[in-house]
């Protein structure tokens, strides 16, 4: 699971839907964009980032998260709406995704080159 310090920690769907909104670029979710909203989050998922955790669905382990479900983005039609989140066109979701996927790439890097170093300098 992916937290990042300055994102509030979620309390219930609501939150996770909200936090969603402003990663994802859609601040409304509607009939017609619900469907596009889950999508981009479930692409959030595959790329390690997840708000649903255990403590908002007890159903999941201590160290496990997931993004929400096409059921859970259904039933928040009309409710959850962040007005300060950006607003992604398809071309510009790509490219945020994209920057994500980078900077992950750079973290796995940084560290794969910290525990080399680390364990270069053992082998004396």
């Amino acid at each position: 699971m992916t937290q990042q310090n300055s994102i509030p920690i979620p309390k219930n769907i609501q939150d996770c839907l909200a936090i969603q909104a402003h990663f994802i670029g859609m601040p409304k979710i509607t009939k017609k964009n619900h469907v596009e909203f889950f999508r981009r989050g479930k692409a959030l998922q595959l790329i390690g980032v997840s708000w649903v955790t255990k403590e908002v669905d007890p159903s999941l382990e201590d160290n496990e998260g997931r993004m929400p479900t096409l059921k859970e983005v259904e039933a928040n039609i009309g409710i959850v709406e962040e007005e300060k989140a950006p607003h992604f066109n398809e071309k510009t979701w790509k490219n945020a995704l994209y920057q994500m996927i980078e900077m992950g790439t750079e973290g796995l890097i940084k560290a794969e080159e910290g525990e080399t170093t680390e364990n270069e300098g053992k082998q004396t």
